[in-house]
């Protein structure tokens, strides 16, 4: 399946967090053998969040969203969703009820409680803001610890692809293996190939849905990193 990550949060783009989550879910959907096409990271903005949303709902099978869900003037994601979608937003009662267990803030939890109409709730096990999903679209909250408990209750709808990869290290600076390793590229399409500079040596990292191909590949390239003259 194809994946498009949004982040959502200005705290982000201002460099004062990292966006640790995105990393997370692209490493962990590559390794169970599908493809992110993009990771974005918006604003806390309505207008932004509904046009990306929208957008990334169309371009790929699956979008995840993650940050603004709580309750301060800037938790505004699940209203850009609802907006994307031309949804109300509406007070998911399983929501209210139990977080009014939990606090006395109305507004709170009303905040916090409402999603766009038609969202399926994935309860978040270790903090107040629930996950939903909503068309082909599943928003987390953006605390990594929650952002990892919801995230792997969806992931498990996905069926598992194959998947295989393996590194090669190179002594040296990547201009001594540039030639050789676009052979390999032009030769296997379909094997992914990177190269990672490292301080005195380079990590060639090879992987595709094809253990026999992506081994072919690192064959052919220590081939021609060996080979003298």
């Amino acid at each position: 399946m194809d994946f498009i990550i949004i982040s959502v949060g200005n705290e982000i783009l201002s460099g004062d967090i990292s966006n640790t989550n995105a990393a997370y879910m692209a490493k962990k959907l590559t390794k169970l053998g599908h493809k992110v096409k993009k990771i974005t990271t918006i604003p806390d903005d309505v207008d932004i969040i509904a046009e990306e949303v929208r957008k990334a709902s169309e371009d790929a099978d699956f979008v995840l969203v993650t940050g603004g869900l709580g309750a301060t003037h800037d938790d505004v994601t699940a209203e850009g969703i609802a907006k994307a979608f031309g949804k109300k937003l509406v007070i998911n009662r399983e929501v209210y009820d139990w977080l009014s267990k939990l606090s006395r803030n109305e507004e709170a939890v009303r905040k916090i409680s409402s999603v766009p109409e038609g969202s399926e709730i994935i309860w978040n096990d270790v903090g107040a803001a629930p996950a939903f999903i909503v068309e082909n679209v599943a928003v987390m909250p953006g605390v990594p610890a929650e952002m990892e408990n919801t995230f792997e209750k969806i992931l498990d709808r996905f069926e598992k692809g194959s998947y295989y990869e393996d590194t090669v290290r190179i002594e040296g600076f990547e201009v001594k293996i540039v030639d050789k390793l676009n052979r390999v590229v032009e030769q296997f399409p379909d094997v992914q190939i990177g190269s990672y500079p490292k301080s005195g040596y380079v990590l060639v990292k090879f992987s595709g849905s094809d253990e026999k191909r992506v081994k072919e590949a690192i064959k052919k390239f220590e081939e021609l990193v060996n080979a003298k003259g």
